[in-house]
């Protein structure tokens, strides 16, 4: 490695390092934000019919990002850590004792569950799709997390999906593995009620 990699890779690190992930209570006080901005919208689309051209903010990245750094040793096992990968990618992936750093792209979706995958998602070699369904509506309901290896391996060009969309190609649900939580509390802490490296069951 030749001194301006190094330079390269020692600046890369020291961007990394000055974004720090939210803590664990920071993501449950989001969390619990994000349902009251979502609550007030809805209620506010039932008692006024105009109100439907208000649309639901985004999942903040900080936010989703958050998740997968407190959740890796559950979604990859316990020898990976990860950290924000600054204009590489989302997040950098670190095996205890390999130098070799995986990327990892984060996506994050609501009820309608669309998504945008980009020709940087699909360069990854990893892409995390956290679905939270109606839970920012509601106040509760499952999380999924679905974890993709190599999803250029699969997917061949930019596109637009639904969950629905996206395991009808070919190769995807096989190799998928797929997670559950009852709650945001259970992702975090590592408490899942399923785990499976194929479809839904």
């Amino acid at each position: 490695m030749g001194s301006g990699d190094r330079k390269d890779s020692s600046d890369r690190r020291a961007r990394q390092r000055a974004r720090e992930p939210l803590t664990t209570e920071e993501i449950l006080e989001l969390g619990s934000s994000l349902t009251e901005v979502f609550r007030a919208i809805r209620e506010m689309h039932e008692r006024k019919r105009v109100a439907k051209y208000i649309k639901y903010p985004p999942l903040p990245s900080v936010f989703s990002e958050s998740i997968v750094i407190a959740a890796t040793s559950t979604l990859f096992g316990s020898i990976w850590t990860a950290c924000f990968g600054g204009a590489l990618c989302d997040l950098i992936l670190r095996a205890t004792g390999d130098p070799d750093e995986k990327r990892v792209e984060v996506k994050a979706t609501g009820r309608h569950a669309f998504q945008e995958l980009k020709e940087k998602d699909l360069q990854a070699d990893f892409l995390v799709w956290l679905r939270f369904g109606r839970r920012f509506e509601t106040g509760s309901g499952p999380i999924e997390v679905a974890i993709l290896e190599a999803p250029g391996r699969y997917i061949a060009k930019p596109r637009r999906l639904d969950v629905n969309r996206f395991e009808a190609i070919r190769g995807v649900v096989d190799n998928q593995k797929l997670f559950r939580f009852d709650s945001l509390e259970d992702l975090l802490s590592g408490r899942t009620s399923k785990a499976t490296p194929s479809s839904r069951q």
